[in-house]
């Protein structure tokens, strides 16, 4: 879940997405199991702490907003940026970065 994917180099949001720690809701955020100890605080601003005691769910581009997702993809184009990944021909972070940029929608 989000205590592995959250360390990613790139993250894709969709508007699909949902981002949730449902752990929040009994007090376990800041267990070591869960991570959300490590990244929360390190969210901007304070949101990371919003989360932690709200136990609230964000959505689609509000995963974006607060930086959790590094890129927004609409999800009836992940099937192309999906075979555009695998067709890079000795892919480095920055091809795969141009790549989900020109996917990504402001």
């Amino acid at each position: 879940g989000v205590g592995v994917s959250v360390h990613g180099h790139f993250r894709v949001a969709t508007e699909k997405t949902v981002f949730a720690m449902p752990e929040t809701a009994i007090g376990k955020c800041l267990n070591r199991l869960s991570r959300g100890g490590y990244f929360l605080p390190r969210l901007s601003g304070k949101i990371g702490y919003y989360l932690a005691l709200t136990g609230c769910r964000l959505k689609g581009r509000d995963v974006l907003k607060v930086g959790i997702a590094t890129h927004f993809v609409e999800s009836e184009k992940l099937p192309a940026l999906e075979k555009d990944l695998i067709a890079l021909k000795s892919p480095s972070k920055e091809k795969i970065a141009d790549l989900l940029n020109s996917y990504h929608m402001k």
